[in-house]
């Protein structure tokens, strides 16, 4: 999450090595420890995209669909974007496949990566914004994918979650759905409250991938004092995307943190998150504990 809570930060414990290892091990330990604040400082800044929690919500709604053999966590997927491996590749390489035409070169080499810059090169326009941060470039692209901000590789599976939602197969999925009398709201999702300063909260997931709590916050830019006609208009807001739970503890603490409020639409919004959420995110923490998640990788 941007800007960081402090609840998700690691956690650092030291060596109590001995003997004539113990400068080698501490600087070791300290390595690791570098790193996995890094990795940890990665992650919070992803979780303060909205567009992680949309290719979640994709991969969630259209599964079924686009990539019903692929199993994974959502930590597992944050991890495949900050350092790419085999798990973020096949994610790729199977929403490729349902993007015609079919290229010969999704062999589950590196290959997938000059096919992706090609269909996303034509779309890219339609789909996200600004410039496109990966083309093709004889081969040399391939690296320069490895090398890429966790973001932009975010904003990339983004776009290719965008393209493939717009092929025949998926088209015709929604269109049956909603013949058999599926709700709208399962594909367009609905924020489940919202609190007295204009925060909308949303709620999502599944039995699969877990469940996620997300708060959408509304600020209000500060500006120069203005005179006369100028004072009349509105004021500049940004939103700021927020994962505020991923567990169970943190659901509950973020429940017990709105219903101790003050503010009665806080206290609405936190027995909303205790009725609706909290009984479905403890069903699946105690499935976890009974049966440990096969990762993508070990799937595959």
């Amino acid at each position: 999450m941007a800007g960081g809570d402090g609840r998700r930060q690691t956690t650092q414990s030291s060596s109590n090595t001995g003997g004539e290892t113990k400068a080698v091990v501490v600087k070791d330990d300290s390595v690791v420890a570098l790193d996995e604040s890094s990795s940890q400082s990665e992650v919070d800044m992803l979780r303060g995209r909205w567009e992680l929690a949309s290719v979640l919500n994709f991969l969630n709604v259209f599964g079924p669909v686009v990539a019903k053999d692929l199993k994974f966590t959502p930590e597992e997927l944050e991890m495949g974007l900050i350092e790419p491996n085999s798990s973020i590749a096949q994610l790729h390489i199977i929403l490729l496949k349902g993007i015609p035409p079919l290229s010969k070169q999704l062999n589950g080499s590196d290959a997938w990566v000059t096919v992706l810059c090609k269909k996303i090169a034509l779309w890219w326009p339609w789909v996200a914004e600004g410039e496109l941060p990966l083309t093709a470039a004889k081969g040399e692209e391939i690296s320069r994918y490895k090398e890429l901000d966790p973001t932009c590789r975010l904003l990339i599976l983004k776009a290719l979650c965008e393209i493939r939602a717009d092929q025949d197969d998926v088209i015709s999925y929604i269109n049956d759905a909603l013949k058999h009398g599926t709700e709208i709201s399962c594909f367009r999702k609905d924020k489940i409250g919202v609190d007295g300063n204009g925060t909308s909260y949303w709620y999502d997931g599944n039995a699969i991938f877990g469940y996620r709590l997300y708060r959408e916050v509304n600020k209000i830019k500060s500006k120069t004092k203005l005179k006369g006609k100028a004072c009349l208009t509105p004021p500049a807001t940004c939103l700021q995307w927020e994962t505020i739970a991923s567990n169970l503890e943190e659901f509950n603490k973020i429940v017990d943190e709105l219903q101790s409020s003050k503010v009665a639409a806080e206290v609405a919004v936190g027995k909303t998150i205790a009725n609706d959420a909290v009984p479905v995110v403890e069903k699946f923490h105690k499935a976890s504990l009974k049966f440990p998640y096969v990762n993508l990788e070990a799937a595959s």
